[in-house]
């Protein structure tokens, strides 16, 4: 009876991972475009997107979305360039670097936060942490009985 109990909590997880994909793709759907109204900011539209993608399942308060713009793709996860004085291969304090995102900081992920502009690479990242209920599952699977389920997708904005 465990066992069966147990492939349907995993079922279930496997079915919140599929609406999780579904709802990033959503959101960067909206968001490639640029597209806003009189009434809504393109924030206001994506978030509308995810709502209207997981509200049936999962619930949108829980999840978390994040967005960062690149120039290109081989920019994303990159760290900023710096000059490397000390030939260490690390970026030590005082080092000279190109704030590529313009935050006035060193980052060793160079994309800056947003939904990016015209023609920029965007990473949608959605995160949902998943209550487990079955007793037993809860000690093999998760941290205190919690499954963070990600999505991430990587689009590229239209024109506009």
């Amino acid at each position: 009876m465990f066992m069966i109990v147990g492939i349907i909590e995993l079922g279930l997880l496997l079915t919140a991972q599929t609406i999780l994909d579904n709802a990033a793709f959503a959101a960067s759907r909206a968001g490639k475009t640029g597209y806003s109204t009189s009434s809504s900011t393109q924030s206001q539209l994506i978030l509308a997107a995810v709502r209207k993608a997981t509200a049936d399942y999962l619930d949108p308060s829980k999840i978390t979305l994040n967005s960062k713009a690149y120039s290109d793709y081989g920019s994303i996860g990159k760290p900023e360039p710096f000059t490397d004085s000390n030939n260490n291969g690390v970026r030590d304090a005082g080092e000279a670097f190109t704030d590529v995102n313009g935050n006035g900081t060193y980052d060793k992920d160079q994309g800056a936060s947003g939904y990016g502009s015209s023609g920029q690479i965007v990473v949608y990242e959605a995160n949902y942490d998943w209550s487990l209920v079955t007793p037993y599952v809860k000690r093999f699977v998760g941290t205190n009985g919690v499954v963070r389920v990600t999505s991430r997708i990587v689009v590229k904005n239209e024109p506009y």
